[in-house]
């Protein structure tokens, strides 16, 4: 079973994005560093909402295009998976397509993530509970 986590936001400058968005009412935990994807991620919530700030740290980082192309934006949903492997094969099956492979993510403590593309609803990012 699925549930949402969170919505990935791409920017560019993770303090002006914190500032920004502390002003609006979200806290923030620590920054956390993957350097293997070469990003740096921050989760923030609201009111039980909760938001992943997503910013490259170098060239060649995964949001370098979506900030190319469409600036600092919401780019992809989050959801939890009580059964990875199963929920995979049933949303292939549906037509979504694997975009980034099931791999282990610092941001949550070494649990797996796959991020899949539908053209009907956009990118999103699954993790194991």
């Amino acid at each position: 079973m699925l549930s949402v986590d969170h919505v990935g936001y791409a920017v560019k400058k993770m303090e002006r994005a914190l500032k920004a968005l502390e002003l609006l009412g979200y806290t923030f935990g620590d920054v956390i560093a993957d350097s293997d994807r070469k990003i740096n991620i921050c989760f923030g919530e609201m009111n039980g909402y909760r938001i992943e700030l997503v910013c490259p740290q170098c060239a060649g980082s995964p949001v370098d295009d979506v900030i190319l192309k469409l600036g600092n934006t919401p780019y992809h949903l989050c959801y939890c998976s009580d059964s990875l492997e199963e929920d995979l094969r049933d949303l292939i099956k549906g037509g979504y397509k694997v975009v980034i492979p099931a791999q282990e993510a610092v941001a949550f403590d070494g649990k797996r993530v796959v991020f899949l593309y539908s053209l009907a609803v956009g990118l999103i990012e699954i993790v194991e509970k």
